[in-house]
């Protein structure tokens, strides 16, 4: 089979093993695309070289064509219950050979392709096309995971929701294009301010979270007083009047919030409560009677 596979001209390197014994690590390094191994081999027959690959790679990953010169069904019937992904009975032409191995790379390659597209299709479901931030759903999924472990090492938490003040009138004034420009640079001066492990998302419009793991209520004020500061101090292209953000927080464990959505209500009702008061201002959950 080596003669005939190298003589196609496959653009493939073939690997040869005197049995499934040998054959089996070498399967499994991961740098093998597709195994064609007979049936009756010494030591490890094909039948059990197919049964351990299967415990670590699927069909997709890595296929296997079984070769043999048994006539009767059941072997191959066998194979394919093991996961065997094509089947090959001596005598076979070198044309039949050569196609069975195309056809099986390129389903694997179809497969990756499909995979790349599915993992483009999962990013892209999380995060937000204008600012690149991760979006409302991310967000709520990474609080989740942070309150997991929030609860099981007794670590203060915190949520931030903060809004840029009157963005619509801004809208207005300027338009979606400048408006646009100014959320993506709001979001830039914010990322600057967090910590590495700090996670900055885009809910919507104007407004952002901020989920600020290892954090009490008096850190989360300082984080929020610093990005009202440095955006109401940024100066902004094209806006003549200050652009300023206001921000609500609610720390865990506090009160009853024990979920993700009561977090981020906290947070809200927090933020509605700086917004009466003014732009610009700061407000925890929980400063008053909630």
């Amino acid at each position: 089979m080596r003669k005939i596979i190298e003589e196609a001209d496959l653009d493939v390197e073939v690997i040869e093993a005197e049995d499934g014994t040998k054959a089996l690590p070498v399967a499994m390094s991961g740098e093998v695309d597709i195994v064609l191994s007979d049936i009756v081999m010494p030591n490890l027959d094909g039948i059990g070289l197919l049964r351990a690959i299967r415990q670590k790679h699927d069909a997709a990953v890595l296929p296997v064509i079984l070769v043999t010169s048994q006539t009767d069904d059941s072997a191959r019937d066998t194979g394919f219950e093991v996961g065997a992904s094509d089947y090959l009975t001596r005598p076979f032409s070198p044309d039949e050979l050569v196609a069975r191995i195309q056809v099986q790379l390129r389903l694997k390659s179809l497969q990756r392709e499909l995979q790349r597209a599915v993992e483009r299709h999962r990013e892209q479901a999380s995060i937000d096309e204008l600012t690149k931030l991760p979006n409302r759903r991310a967000f709520i999924e990474s609080c989740q995971r942070e309150i997991a472990r929030s609860r099981r090492h007794r670590l203060a938490m915190v949520i931030c929701i903060w809004d840029i003040d009157g963005l619509r009138n801004i809208n207005l004034e300027v338009g979606h294009r400048a408006v646009d420009a100014l959320i993506t640079v709001v979001s830039e001066l914010a990322g600057r301010l967090l910590r590495a492990n700090d996670i900055l998302a885009r809910l919507s419009g104007g407004t952002f979270a901020v989920l600020l793991p290892h954090t009490d209520g008096e850190q989360a004020r300082a984080v929020c007083a610093r990005l009202c500061d440095t955006v109401a101090n940024h100066g902004f292209h094209g806006h003549a009047r200050g652009v300023t953000v206001s921000a609500g927080w609610a720390t865990y464990p506090g009160g009853n919030l024990e979920t993700v959505d009561e977090l981020l209500n906290a947070a809200q009702t927090a933020l509605d409560r700086a917004k009466a008061r003014g732009p610009g201002r700061t407000e925890a959950w929980g400063s008053e009677t909630d």
